[in-house]
C-alpha cells in the first residue's frame, strides 16, 4: 500500500509538471535568477494601451513610456477622452502637461486626480517588468512560471497578475499587467518592448 501511495505521489508530481499552469517557486533559485537579469534593466521603452476603473470613473489610452534610470516620459493618447497628454517626472515630482496646461505635484497626487487610482507611482517602472518594487514592502503570494518569470504577486495592497510574456535580448518580460485593489483596477497592455543602442 505504501509503495502504491509512493508512486502516486511521483505520477502526481510528474503530471503537474507538465501543466502549464503557474508553480510557486520553492528555492527561489529560477525566480532568483530571472529578477537579478531584468533589475538591472534600467532603460528601455513600452508601446502599449493602459485601461483604469475606478468607483467613480474609468477610461483607457493609448501609451509610450519611456524610462531612464528614474526619469519617466509618459505620452498619453486619447485619453479618457481628452486629447492628449505627457506626464515627466521621477519618484518624487512629475508634471502633467495638457495642452498649454501644466500641473506638478506629487507623482501618486498627479495619479490619483488623473485616474481615481491611489497607485504607487514609484512601483510602477517595477510592476510593468514583472518585479516587485524594493520601495515598498515585500511582496507576498508570489507565484511563478517555470522559468522563474512572475505570474503574481500581492503588494501595497494590489493584488498584480502578469501573463503574455515575451522573451527579448534583455530578458522576459510581461505583455500583459493587471492589478485589482478592491473596486479599483488598471490593465496595461503593452505590445512592444525597445531598448536603447547599447
Amino acid at each position: 500500500m505504501t509503495k502504491t501511495l509512493s508512486k502516486l505521489a511521483v505520477m502526481l508530481l510528474v503530471v503537474s509538471g507538465c501543466s502549464s499552469q503557474p508553480t510557486i517557486t520553492s528555492s527561489g533559485v529560477s525566480w532568483q535568477q530571472h529578477s537579478a537579469r531584468i533589475t538591472s534593466l534600467n532603460q528601455w521603452q513600452v508601446d502599449g494601451k493602459l485601461g483604469y476603473k475606478s468607483a467613480g470613473q474609468g477610461g483607457s489610452a493609448n501609451l509610450n513610456w519611456s524610462q531612464n534610470q528614474q526619469q519617466y516620459q509618459l505620452s498619453l493618447s486619447g485619453p479618457f477622452g481628452a486629447g492628449s497628454a505627457i506626464i515627466r517626472g521621477n519618484n518624487r515630482i512629475a508634471s502633467l502637461y495638457r495642452g498649454n496646461q501644466a500641473d506638478t505635484d506629487l507623482p501618486q497626487q498627479l495619479a490619483l486626480r488623473l485616474t481615481g487610482l491611489p497607485i504607487p507611482v514609484d512601483a510602477l517602472s517595477w510592476w510593468a517588468r514583472g518585479l516587485p518594487s524594493p520601495s515598498k514592502d515585500a511582496a507576498t503570494d508570489l507565484i511563478t512560471g517555470a522559468d522563474g518569470a512572475a505570474m503574481g504577486f500581492n503588494q501595497a495592497g494590489w493584488q498584480l497578475a502578469f501573463s503574455r510574456y515575451s522573451f527579448t535580448s534583455d530578458g522576459n518580460l510581461p505583455g500583459k499587467i493587471v492589478g485589482q485593489l478592491g473596486d479599483h483596477s488598471f490593465k496595461l497592455v503593452i505590445s512592444r518592448w525597445s531598448f536603447p543602442e547599447k
